[in-house]
C-alpha cells in the first residue's frame, strides 16, 4: 500500500509558509432560488486536513464545487497557493482569440459579398473558359470581383458581358475573343465614369488595351454610372462585414474563454482532485481503466514526452495497490460494491498526483467499521504530503482525523 507517491512537487512549487495552500475568501454561493453560502471565509495549510461539518442545507457540496470548478462562485474568491483557480491569460490565449475573430470576420465578409457570386467569380468562370486553378488565377479572380470588374460567362454558343455578380447581362456576342474585346472596353469605360473629373484611378481600374479599335458601346450614360460605383458598393460591403465579424468573433471567443477559465481541467492543473458523496464512475469501464483516465490525463499535461514516458499504467496500478482494489483490476466498476465504488473514485483522484483533495461526505452509506477503514487510508493519504478537505454531516472516525473541524451555521 505504501507504493503510490504524490507527483505535485514535480509539477508544482511548494506552498510558501506564510501563503495557506487553499484560501477561500468571502465566497458566496447561489444554488437556484437559496444561498447556503454566505461570506465563507477559511484556509488550509499544505498537508493539513480540514472538515466541514454541517447538516446538508449548509451547502457543502456547492463549497466544493466552487473549489473544483464545477460551479461559479456568485462572488468572493478561491485561491490555491495564493493564486486564483482560473486560466490566466497568456500570449497563446491571445492569438486563439484573435485567429478566431478572424475568422469569424472572413465568413461574414464572404456572406455579405455574397458567397454564390463569390463561387461563379472564381470557380465557375475559370472552367468555363479553361483557365488553370492556379493560386495566381484564383487570386486574379477574386481581385477582379472585389475591384467589380465585369465579367464573361458562357452563354449556350454564345458569351455574354455580365455585371461582377452575373446578375445583369450586358452584351452577347458569338465569340469569346470577341466577348472579351467588349468587355475591355466597357470596363475602360466604367472606368472612365468611376475615375471622374480630378480623381486618381489605382491600378485595379487600369483595365482594357488601349490599342483596341472603339465602336459604339451598348450602354447608356446611366447605366455606366450605375455600375462605376459598384466597386465602392462590394468593397464597403466586405470590409463592413469583416470589421464587425472580426469584432464579433472576438467577443465571442472571449466569452468562450471567460466562460471556461474556472473549469474542472484548470483546478486539475493546478493538483485539485475530487470525490462525491455518490461515487461518479465509469460503470461500464474495469476498474483499471477508471484509473487510467485520470493517470493519462495527468501525464498528457506534462507535454507529449512525458505521455509517452510517465508510465500510466504503472501508475494505476501502484494506486490500486494503495486502495486495496488490485485484485479487481479487471473488474467491471459497475459489479463493484458501493465502498469498494467510494475507493475506486478515491484511487482515481489520487492517480493524477494531487496537491488537495476534496472528499465530499466520505462517511455516506459506510458503516461505522467502513468509515474507520476509509479514515486510515485517508491518514496514510495524509503521511504522503497530500492536503485533505472533507465535508461531514455528523462526527465520526473521518473527521476524528482532521486537524481541525469548521462548523457550517446558517
Amino acid at each position: 500500500m505504501t507504493r503510490w507517491q504524490p507527483d505535485f512537487r514535480r509539477r508544482g512549487a511548494a506552498a510558501s509558509a506564510d501563503i495557506p495552500l487553499l484560501d477561500v475568501d468571502r465566497l458566496t454561493v447561489n444554488v437556484g432560488s437559496t444561498v447556503p453560502v454566505q461570506q465563507l471565509e477559511f484556509d488550509v495549510s499544505e498537508g493539513e486536513a480540514v472538515a466541514l461539518l454541517g447538516p446538508g442545507h449548509t451547502g457543502k457540496a456547492a463549497i466544493l464545487d466552487c473549489i473544483g470548478g464545477l460551479r461559479a462562485a456568485s462572488s468572493g474568491s478561491v485561491r490555491l497557493n495564493g493564486h486564483r483557480l482560473k486560466q490566466s491569460f497568456t500570449a497563446a490565449t491571445f492569438w486563439l482569440v484573435m485567429t478566431s475573430g478572424l475568422l469569424v470576420g472572413l465568413l461574414a465578409a464572404a456572406v455579405a459579398v455574397d458567397v454564390d457570386s463569390l463561387w461563379l467569380a472564381v470557380v465557375k468562370r475559370g472552367l468555363a473558359v479553361d483557365e488553370p486553378f492556379t493560386p495566381a488565377t484564383v487570386a486574379s479572380r477574386l481581385r477582379s470581383y472585389f475591384r467589380s470588374e465585369l465579367a464573361i460567362d458562357p452563354l449556350a454558343d454564345h458569351w455574354r458581358i455580365v455585371t461582377p455578380d452575373g446578375r445583369e447581362v450586358l452584351a452577347v456576342r458569338r465569340e469569346l475573343a470577341e466577348a472579351r474585346e467588349l468587355r475591355n472596353q466597357l470596363q475602360a469605360a466604367v472606368t472612365a465614369r468611376r475615375i471622374g473629373p480630378a480623381t486618381v484611378p489605382d491600378l485595379s481600374d487600369l483595365v482594357g488595351d488601349a490599342n483596341e479599335p472603339r465602336r459604339l458601346l451598348p450602354l447608356d450614360a446611366a447605366t455606366l454610372d450605375r455600375l462605376a460605383g459598384g466597386k465602392r458598393s462590394v468593397r464597403l460591403r466586405g470590409w463592413t462585414a469583416l470589421a464587425g465579424g472580426t469584432v464579433l468573433g472576438i467577443a465571442m471567443a472571449l466569452a468562450i474563454w471567460q466562460q471556461g477559465r474556472r473549469s474542472p481541467q484548470v483546478a486539475a492543473r493546478g493538483g485539485v482532485a475530487r470525490t462525491f458523496r455518490q461515487p461518479r464512475i465509469f460503470p461500464a469501464m474495469t476498474v483499471e481503466e477508471n484509473v487510467l483516465v485520470a493517470a493519462e490525463q495527468a501525464a498528457a499535461s506534462g507535454g507529449w514526452r512525458n505521455w509517452w514516458s510517465s508510465g500510466a499504467t504503472d501508475r494505476a496500478a501502484d494506486t490500486l495497490k494503495f486502495v486495496g482494489l488490485n485484485g479487481q483490476r479487471q473488474q467491471l466498476a459497475g459489479e463493484l460494491s458501493p465502498t469498494e465504488q467510494r475507493l475506486l473514485e478515491l484511487a482515481r483522484a489520487l492517480a493524477i498526483g494531487p496537491r488537495l483533495v476534496l472528499v465530499d461526505e466520505p462517511e455516506a452509506g459506510l458503516t461505522a467499521a467502513e468509515q474507520q477503514s476509509l479514515a486510515d487510508l485517508l491518514a496514510a493519504v495524509r503521511q504522503q504530503g497530500v492536503t485533505l478537505l472533507m465535508t461531514a454531516s455528523t462526527a465520526g472516525p473521518l473527521t476524528a482525523l482532521c486537524d481541525r473541524v469548521i462548523p457550517l451555521d446558517r
